[in-house]
């Protein structure tokens, strides 16, 4: 409770009324404010709502009606209990106005015990409410606080992995974040929710991690790789989810980051999955992968043109890649990626 004398707000258009209330209260330690009509009563309610506790209303007023005063104080103001006072002794009425929002009713003339009783009652039902508002308050906050926890621990994560990915891979640094950056451009019009943005950009951000258990002079190898060796690299998605297995937390990026080589015509790796069988994050990495890939230094060849690498994407639409997905990619790149890559191109110069 907010303080020891808590404050009533009496509203009732007869003078005798208000002023019988106003002594009786008083009397049982109680503090008190006055309202003659329903607009007064509202007025007082938006004025004084943070230090009001308990409200007794009439139901018959002139202008503004108790029922009025009533419903607004209700929606308005949830936590203050309002008790009708009325001269009818129906229940039925009575019960009509608690499902408006009133806690509870007393009849003309009142007696004092019974007015005592129901500010208790009221008080007691206050108390509660303001608890569970509290724990409520505390435990999402706690909740939030966890949620924040989590999230600063898979970032913490997914850094140390790409440092790990990069100091073996010499031309692959810097390939998971660009990666990342295209696929995050690519969310929002592909109409992502804000989670599944976000699970986007973590799977992206790993979705080589599994080239960790990979020897360094493999992935540095200068020229193509032979049969043999091009068969150990197709194993690196299925060597990411090994890695990653034990980190509960990552556990539902594992399929988006498994799946990064499928293609849609179903002959891509490590499963030969086709269609909505890949699993639609991955969809949208091997495209942004690709890309990055192409338009990016490697040991067996330089980089392609951007425009030569987006007409392969291109080309690959409806057999390696989703149509969808590479017809958004396109989109993106047309409208962001290619101004700004002209725009670094031209001041490296």
């Amino acid at each position: 409770m907010r303080n020891e004398r808590k404050l009533v707000l009496v509203v009732d258009d007869e003078e005798d009324i208000r002023a019988i209330l106003a002594e009786t209260l008083d009397n049982l330690n109680f503090e008190y404010l006055t309202a003659s009509d329903g607009d007064e009563a509202i007025a007082c309610l938006d004025e004084h709502h943070d230090i009001i506790d308990v409200v007794i209303c009439d139901l018959k007023m002139p202008r503004v009606s108790g029922d009025q005063v009533i419903v607004y104080g209700h929606e308005k103001y949830p936590l203050i209990p309002i008790i009708i006072l009325t001269g009818f002794a129906q229940l039925d009425m009575a019960l009509d106005h608690m499902r408006l929002g009133a806690f509870d009713y007393m009849t003309k003339p009142f007696r004092v015990k019974e007015l005592l009783f129901i500010l208790k009652r009221a008080l007691e039902r206050r108390q509660l409410q303001e608890e569970k508002i509290s724990y409520q308050n505390t435990l999402e906050q706690r909740i939030e606080e966890a949620t924040q926890a989590l999230h600063n621990q898979v970032v913490q994560t997914v850094s140390s992995f790409i440092l790990a990915i990069e100091a073996k891979d010499r031309y692959t640094q810097g390939h998971s974040k660009r990666v990342a950056e295209y696929a995050g451009l690519m969310a929002e019009r592909l109409g992502l929710s804000k989670e599944e943005q976000a699970n986007l950009i973590y799977a992206a951000q790993l979705h080589d991690i599994g080239k960790i258990g990979i020897s360094e002079q493999l992935l540095n190898k200068p020229g193509r790789l032979n049969m043999v060796e091009f068969e150990t690299i197709k194993t690196h998605p299925s060597k990411g989810v090994k890695i990653l297995e034990p980190l509960d937390f990552l556990g539902h990026l594992l399929p988006a980051i498994e799946a990064h080589h499928e293609w849609f015509d179903g002959s891509g790796y490590p499963k030969g999955l086709a269609r909505d069988k890949i699993p639609f994050l991955a969809r949208i990495i091997a495209v942004c992968d690709t890309f990055d890939a192409m338009t990016s230094d490697r040991s067996y060849r330089k980089p392609l043109p951007i425009r030569v690498a987006v007409k392969e994407i291109q080309n690959g639409s409806g057999s390696q890649f989703d149509p969808q997905v590479v017809s958004v990619f396109i989109e993106m790149f047309k409208e962001i990626l290619e101004p700004k890559m002209l725009s670094r191109k031209t001041s490296e110069r």
